[in-house]
């Protein structure tokens, strides 16, 4: 089976997280999508999130050691993220796509600009900030996927 790696980002602007309704899912989704050849997942993360809600981002990742600190020439951390799934996606007769699995770095991602605003995309019909309490309330059978209510549940938590 096809795998392509992919990268998700939930923008959290204090209690509320940003999602995009994505018309061919017809669910409630965080933008993301595919890392382009010459891409981090952090930098895929931040371009999904300008392109599908105009918003510049920064990515917001855990504290970690530098094993590049002593010397820089062997390398660089990347952003580490609050998780990495393996997704099953289903064959897509109009996209003309096999089967296939992605394998998604998610982030946390908070607003460079509170003061910006949204831009609808292609990809969505409607864009909207929800709260804690307005992401329990989503059904997982026809509005959010039980993946992506989790995680976002679990952010706003800590907020």
């Amino acid at each position: 089976m096809q795998r392509h790696f992919t990268a998700t980002a939930f923008i959290v602007d204090g209690n509320r997280t940003l999602l995009l309704w994505h018309k061919r899912l017809a669910r409630w989704m965080p933008p993301g999508g595919h890392i382009d050849e010459h891409e981090t997942p952090e930098e895929a993360a931040k371009r999904e999130c300008k392109e599908e809600t105009g918003l510049d981002v920064q990515i917001v990742g855990d504290t970690q050691a530098d094993l590049f600190e002593k010397n820089r020439d062997e390398g660089r951390m990347l952003t580490k993220p609050i998780a990495m799934l393996m997704e099953n996606i289903p064959a897509s007769k109009e996209r003309n796509e096999p089967a296939h699995q992605h394998m998604d770095f998610l982030f946390i991602a908070k607003l460079v600009d509170p003061t910006q605003k949204v831009v609808m995309s292609d990809e969505s019909r409607e864009m909207r900030w929800f709260t804690k309490q307005e992401i329990e309330k989503l059904d997982e059978s026809t509005e959010i996927f039980a993946n992506v209510k989790t995680y976002i549940l679990s952010i706003l938590r800590e907020k």
